[in-house]
This record gives structure tokens, sequence and C-alpha cells, in this order.
């Protein structure tokens, strides 16, 4: 097998690990908190581990053998609170950080015994890896893109690495005469560690950059004040089902809501709690609609609700239990006073083969809305 020359092997992880700390500095906003700054800083120590270790019988050993695997095994530390920092989560500092302080007393007491510090380094470092492979997959679907998959991909690679290398010492497969020896073991190592450098960064810049991509997607076609899809977004949904309700044969209800008196409540209350009272709406249609339905925010005090392979009964029904929820929600003001909100309901189902285009049927539930508000308000029309 060809064997590489080790010392070349340092310098390549050291050029590698500066690069990339170079290219996630240039990324990294500090008011985002979103684990860059970690990484860029793993990053720096990781090149600054290897200049230790390939300056070693130049230098002490306290600084090329206990402070370089110690700072080694920080590098994992920090790309732990990078990915916990990235996840919005809290890290459990015992689970992390115990490694800082186990590895340099042991590595102190076994400082005359190559092997035997080589498979205690491999193992601690297997047990960060995996423990960062679980972080990563334990929200994998909360987490948008495949960036996340670099990371998997990386911790995955430096456990089975680690494996093979504390394996490979203890059996004695490889001779450790000194950490530049030119063995198997060591060339994959060290590649490994080349390798991994380079998919960690990429998969966290890339996730950042895949998180700013949905988010500024929802932006796009959601409403900011309710979390409800806007306009644009449900009346391309209405699109859609209207094509599925023809083709498939079945009903289409749709419903037009807003809340009575809101520029009332505006005058006499603030905006603020205008938006309050919608956003109390906008939550009671999440809780009380099934999967299979959409809300959407229309503008103003307006949302049109649709429900998909529901008939005029099914539809009226769900109505009413929605106007109900909202008259029986207690609902205080700024100053602590109750007050009570009421909603407005019309309500336009459509058959199979009705033939009506999505503004025609907009218009008909806007018109039992009308309908609604002119015999009283809280209270639920069909269209005709």
């Amino acid at each position: 097998m060809m064997q590489a020359h080790i010392p070349t092997m340092f310098l390549l992880v050291i050029i590698v690990s500066f690069t990339m700390t170079a290219c996630t500095a240039a990324v990294w906003r500090p008011e985002r908190k979103e684990g860059l700054g970690f990484l860029t800083l793993a990053l720096a120590l990781h090149g600054l581990v290897y200049i230790l270790f390939g300056l070693r019988d130049q230098v002490s050993d306290a600084l090329s053998i206990l402070v370089a695997n110690t700072l080694l095994t920080g590098v994992f530390v920090l790309f732990t609170e990078a990915l916990m920092q990235f996840q919005q989560r809290h890290p459990n500092r015992w689970l992390t950080c115990w490694p800082l302080v186990v590895l340099p007393v042991t590595l102190w007491l076994l400082l005359d015994h190559l092997a035997a510090r080589v498979i205690v380094v491999a193992v601690i470092i297997l047990y960060q890896a995996l423990l960062l492979l679980v972080i990563t997959l334990s929200l994998h679907r909360q987490t948008e893109g495949r960036g996340q998959y670099f990371l998997a991909c990386a911790f995955a690679l430096i456990i089975a690495t680690m494996a093979y290398r504390g394996v490979g010492t203890a059996l004695g497969m490889d001779q450790m005469l000194q950490i530049t020896s030119s063995n198997p073991i060591q060339m994959v190592t060290f590649l490994t560690a080349i390798i991994t450098m380079i998919l960690i960064s990429m998969g966290l810049v890339l996730m950042t950059k895949e998180r700013a991509d949905a988010q500024m997607l929802k932006l796009a076609m959601h409403d900011e004040l309710t979390g409800l899809p806007n306009r644009r977004y449900i009346l391309e949904v209405l699109e859609r089902l209207l094509a599925a309700s023809d083709r498939q044969q079945q009903p289409l209800s749709l419903m037009m809501l807003d809340t009575d008196h809101f520029k009332l409540i505006n005058d006499r209350h603030g905006h603020q709690v205008g938006d309050q009272s919608l956003k109390l709406l906008a939550d009671t249609l999440r809780s009380r609609l099934r999967t299979q339905d959409y809300a959407g925010r229309l503008g103003g005090e307006e949302f049109l609700v649709l429900l998909p392979n529901t008939q005029a009964s099914g539809a009226r029904e769900l109505a009413e239990q929605l106007r109900q929820s909202i008259e029986q929600t207690r609902f205080l003001t700024r100053d602590g006073r109750p007050l009570t909100l009421t909603i407005s309901i019309g309500l336009c189902c459509l058959e199979p083969g009705s033939e009506l285009d999505s503004q025609q049927a907009i218009s008909r539930a806007d018109q039992a809305l009308y309908l609604a508000k002119q015999n009283g308000r809280n209270r639920v029309e069909m269209a005709a």
C-alpha cells in the first residue's frame, strides 16, 4: 500500500483548516446566532493543533502531547456548541466537556506509552463524534435542506476512522513509533482530518443558507402577523383545489370570515389590540381545522378557509364551531379589561361540475359574508 509522507499531510491539514477558517469567518455574522462563530474558532483551533503535532520533538511534550490533544477534544466541543446553537438548543456541558478534564490527566499518566495514548485519544474522539452525529440526526426532520447530511457523513467518517485507529493500534496492525510514523492507520487518520474539516465547514454554512432561503420563502408566502398563508399563496391553493375537485368529482367549500367591528376595536383599544385579535382568530383556525384544510389571510381582517371534500352541511357545522369558539374565548386588552370578540362567516359550497372559477367562488362566499353582516353579525350565512 502506498505510504504518505505524514509531515506533508500535517501541512495539508493546517492549510485546509486555516483556509476554511477564513471562509467561515467571511460569512459569519455575529448578530445571527447560527453556530458559525463557534465553527470558525474550532477550525482555527484545529489548525493550531496540527502545528503542535508537527512540532513534536522540537517543543516540550507538554505542548505537543498534552496541550495538543486536549485542544483537539476542544475542537469537537466547539463543533457541538456550533451545532447546538444552530439548532437553538442548550448543550449538556457535562456530556460535552468532560474530555477536556479527563484526557490531559490520562495522557500525563501514559506519557511513556505511545500506543496507549493513541487508543485513549481515539476512544474519546469517537465518543465526541458519536455525540455530534446523534445531535445532528435528532432534529433532521426539522432541519431544512441537505447541509445536515454533510455533517452526518463527516461525523460517521470520524467514528469509523477512530474505531479503525483504536482497534488497529490495540491489535498491533501497524507499529506506532511516533506521531510521524508512516503507516496505513496514520494515513487514513490524517486524510480523514482533511476531508471532515471540509465537510463540516461546508455543511454548516450550507445549513445556514438553506434556513435563510426557507425563511425568505415563508415570508414571501405567509402573512407576517398571523403566520397563515398570505393572499397570493391561499389563492394559488384555491386554484389547485378547484382543479382537484373537478378531477376527483368531490365538493369544495369556501369560508370567508372576518372580525366584527374591527375598526371600532382599533379606534377604542389601539392597533396592538387589533393585531392580537387577528392572531387569536388565526390560532383558532389552526387549532380547529382539519389537516387537509387551508386557511389564509386575504388582507385586513378578512380570512379565507378552504375545505376540500366538504359538503354544505359539514362546512356549516365547522363554521358554527369556529364562531362559538371565538365568542367564548376570553380576550384581555392592554389594560386588563375583557373584550368579547365575534366573527361573521360566509359560506359557499361548490359541487363537482359547478364550473365556477376562483374569483366567482370567492365572490359568492363574500356575498354570504355581507349577508351575515347585514343580518346582525356574529352569524353564519350560506351563499345561494
